[in-house]
């Protein structure tokens, strides 16, 4: 019944005759119950059929048809089943090949003869010495570790990359145990490969940057490296260090390799080497395929609120955030959170003057 009154609802929104409400909600019912339900921050009660025609009420009646065009066209939602799948395909597809590499080429093994390199004893001693480190809580170090079927322990799996030394010490602790158990020199070992987990990057700005006034580089990797380069987690003369994110632009790829070979190369580390699962082109940006009628709501001023450019976002460079952080201009929403890289009109946040679709709960709280 509740389902009913929100397609009536939407249909008085639109003004639609019965045919167009044939033609409409049919398609628009099937993906709320296959996706856009499920969307976790929508507010109790609320699902998507309802808050799309509470959405589209807040356009001039002019601006509502295009509105719901680009929720047709363009909009791509992330559900949670998917990033899990992306979460599961990670270990197997990604992190245990880099490993075959790595053991192929240190010991002059030809690629292709995985049985001898399965079976080599530096495969089994890396798969130990390996470290992951959770970037944030999109992270899903849970579902990595269930995904490698016991291949990784306890001690070498953490959700925060900020790491005291007492964690610290109990790893290093850890690492030590399993490599004994297993019959491989223990004594005085460290880590060797580092593998830093996050969901999503849609500039790259939060991981690595240069600030111009301060003539230094800031984000999660310099302060990554800075942590690994006091040694009690690293093998200071063999190691490598991996970012792997499950989803991400090619706008942010770009940035963090450039900003990170920069980094590295001048601090003396060794290379970031950046891995994602699945890549978002930059044809899936709007800027890239003008629309002059859509590209009047988002620039339209009635459509946004000056709010949402605080001093987080200002650090993409931009004066406002109609088309995103660092004007990424995403059409994207993921099932946890809509990012601030998809365009204002998707995730304006509760209480501001126009709320999205798909509102946003910042990690910033404001002071």
């Amino acid at each position: 019944m509740k389902g009913h009154n929100a397609a009536q609802l939407l249909a008085r929104v639109m003004k639609w005759q019965d045919e167009e409400v044939q033609s409409y909600v049919p398609a628009l019912q099937l993906l709320a119950e296959h996706k856009y339900d499920y969307y976790q921050r929508f507010g109790p009660g609320r699902r998507f059929i309802e808050s799309l025609a509470l959405w589209l009420d807040r356009f001039d009646e002019q601006d509502r048809a295009e509105a719901l065009q680009f929720i047709f066209s363009k909009l791509i939602f992330i559900s949670d089943a998917e990033f899990s799948h992306l979460v599961q395909s990670a270990y197997p597809d990604l992190i245990v090949r880099e490993r075959m590499r790595i053991v192929a080429e240190e010991n002059d093994i030809q690629p292709h003869k995985v049985t001898k390199i399965a079976k080599h004893s530096r495969f089994t001693e890396l798969k130990i010495k390996s470290l992951y480190l959770g970037l944030s809580d999109g992270a899903r170090t849970n579902e990595l570790r269930r995904a490698a079927r016991g291949e990784i322990g306890n001690e070498q799996i953490w959700q925060a990359y900020e790491l005291g030394e007492t964690k610290a010490a109990d790893m290093i602790k850890g690492l030590e145990k399993t490599l004994k158990e297993g019959k491989h020199p223990h004594e005085r070992q460290r880590f060797n490969l580092i593998w830093l987990l996050d969901d999503f990057s849609g500039s790259g700005n939060t991981y690595i940057r240069f600030d111009d006034e301060e003539k230094c580089f800031k984000g999660k990797i310099p302060k990554i490296y800075a942590r690994l380069a006091l040694g009690d987690l690293v093998d200071p003369s063999h190691y490598e260090v991996f970012l792997v994110l499950y989803t991400a632009t090619r706008q942010s790829i770009n940035h963090i390799e450039y900003w990170a070979e920069r980094f590295t190369a001048e601090e003396g580390y060794k290379p970031l080497q950046v891995r994602v699962i699945n890549i978002l082109e930059p044809e899936t940006a709007i800027s890239l395929t003008p629309n002059p009628s859509l590209d009047a709501l988002i620039d339209n001023p009635k459509y946004y609120d000056a709010r949402a450019n605080d001093k987080h976002t200002k650090v993409g460079g931009t004066t406002d955030v109609k088309r995103g952080f660092a004007a990424c201009a995403l059409p994207l929403v993921l099932s946890h959170n809509t990012p601030n890289n998809s365009i204002y009109l998707l995730w304006g946040p509760e209480g501001y003057e126009f709320e999205g679709l798909f509102p946003r709960v910042s990690r910033h709280l404001e002071t």
